[in-house]
């Protein structure tokens, strides 16, 4: 069967080899380079940075900062890529590094995802048509990744340095003016102030028994002034001798001392009378008595003066205790705001020492960070071709194939060749087989089949020499669709 069908089994597994290496010759030859960031954890743990995210979390932040734009025109500016295929667009470049690199953590074994000590390393593998060019954008790639970590950092402390301290200047000059407030605001109602009314009451007990003195006081210089009065106008009336009105005066003047402040105008007045009489004034006349009652009346309009102060002093009094609610409740409503200007100033004062922390470590290099682990290095091979594998395959496809195509028009044009296919077919033996003899047109049809198969084999191998890039002159036609084109 197969010698029979010989030239199409040829054909067809030569043509099944050229095909299969057209397709190798036109697989991609894509090279693939990582390489490893290790994350170095300090001694001393710091809570305030933005690295205590989930390493998902992490990673993903990391991976959105290197496949940004600006960024990858940056990688393609410094490696040249892209130098020979001049007709991309800068979307199709950065769509094409982009789809080209992956960014992979490697988490700690037995930590918790959501915990800042879960990121153990981070892999950087980037893939390019050359092995020197995807070894160079997976370092390079990581170059940005371990010295860009020091510096956003050292970046985002100054900000929040500069935020927290404008924040803290607003806030105190906030809470000293709110300060001032509130002690204005107390010395202007320092009597309806709640911590003012056990002295107010004091005051008032004061205020009372100094108006009972004072209405005492006034109805003895009211009882004198009558005195002089009644005294005055009858001549006949008799009249004390001095010694006994000098010892009547030191009496007053004794009792008085004893009750009344030294101060006091009655003391005055009686220290007065009683100088008058030890003088020898006493025996009484119009001019004497006209003096007492102007005496009198000074110390009684003095007195009545005092009384209306401490009237008004009372109603003062009242009136500031009939506002106490009000005023509770203002100096509680700016006594809570003043509290929570100090519990913000409290707070942004501790996030600046952390801040400031975070900086001192930072300088002393105690802080988290990143260390370049492995660099990438060159492949050896390339990453998603096989070429022995797909040739040893596309030759045992076709042969396959072939053997498949003859069995079938075999099956399709059965011919009794054999005694043993006649017996079966008829159920009879043959006699006698006698061999069949060529003609000359079966005798040309076999040389003519014989160069087919020559030619066709020379000319399988020829193609097969081109496709491989064996010819001198003629280079291969293989291609690379891929997402590397134009990075090598």
């Amino acid at each position: 069967m197969v010698w029979r069908r010989l030239p199409l089994v040829m054909t067809i597994m030569v043509l099944g080899v050229l095909v299969s290496f057209y397709l190798i010759v036109s697989s991609p030859r894509v090279y693939q380079a990582s390489a490893v960031i290790q994350l170095d954890m300090p001694a001393v743990m710091d809570q305030g940075a933005d690295s205590s995210l989930p390493a998902s979390r992490r990673v993903q932040l990391i991976e959105q900062r290197l496949m940004a734009r600006a960024n990858l025109r940056d990688v393609i500016q410094r490696l040249g890529l892209f130098a020979d295929t001049p007709g991309l667009s800068e979307t199709e470049k950065l769509v094409a590094l982009r789809n080209s690199t992956r960014i992979e953590s490697i988490t700690a074994p037995g930590v918790s995802v959501d915990s800042r000590l879960a990121l153990a390393a981070i892999v950087i593998t980037s893939q390019a048509e050359t092995a020197n060019m995807a070894a160079a954008i997976a370092n390079d790639f990581a170059d940005s990744v371990v010295n860009r970590d020091r510096e956003n950092r050292k970046a985002r402390i100054l900000e929040s340095q500069d935020y927290l301290r404008g924040e803290e200047a607003r806030l105190n000059e906030q809470l000293s003016a709110q300060e001032r407030k509130v002690v204005e605001y107390s010395a202007r109602n320092e009597d309806a102030l709640p911590s003012s009314q056990t002295f107010l009451q004091t005051e008032l007990a004061q205020l009372s028994e100094m108006e009972t003195t004072l209405n005492s006081s006034i109805m003895d210089l009211q009882r004198e002034r009558l005195s002089l009065e009644a005294g005055a106008g009858a001549d006949a009336r008799p009249s004390a001798s001095l010694v006994q009105q000098i010892r009547s005066a030191e009496i007053e003047l004794a009792q008085a001392r004893r009750t009344l402040a030294a101060d006091h105008p009655e003391i005055k007045r009686l220290e007065d009378n009683l100088q008058r009489l030890n003088s020898g004034g006493g025996s009484g006349g119009s001019d004497v008595v006209r003096r007492q009652a102007e005496l009198i009346d000074a110390q009684l309009q003095q007195l009545n003066q005092q009384k209306a102060g401490f009237e008004a002093r009372r109603i003062e009094i009242d009136r500031a205790r009939a506002r106490v609610p009000q005023v509770t409740r203002e100096l509680e409503a700016m006594q809570r705001e003043q509290r929570r200007l100090q519990d913000r100033y409290n707070e942004i004062s501790r996030q600046l020492a952390q801040v400031e922390t975070q900086q001192q470590l930072m300088e002393n290099d105690q802080t988290e960070r990143f260390v370049l682990l492995e660099r990438a290095l060159p492949p050896e091979y390339p990453a998603l071709s096989n070429r022995k594998k797909s040739a040893v395959m596309g030759v045992g496809g076709s042969f396959a194939l072939a053997m498949m195509v003859a069995f079938v028009l075999e099956l399709l044009n059965p011919v009794l060749r054999r005694t043993t296919q006649f017996a079966r077919a008829t159920g009879t033996r043959p006699v006698i087989a006698l061999p069949y003899r060529l003609s000359p047109e079966d005798l040309h049809a076999r040389r003519l089949r014989q160069v087919y198969l020559v030619v066709l084999l020379v000319v399988g191998a020829l193609v097969a020499l081109w496709l491989l890039g064996k010819i001198p002159g003629l280079p291969s036609p293989g291609v690379v669709p891929t997402p590397t084109d134009g990075m090598g």
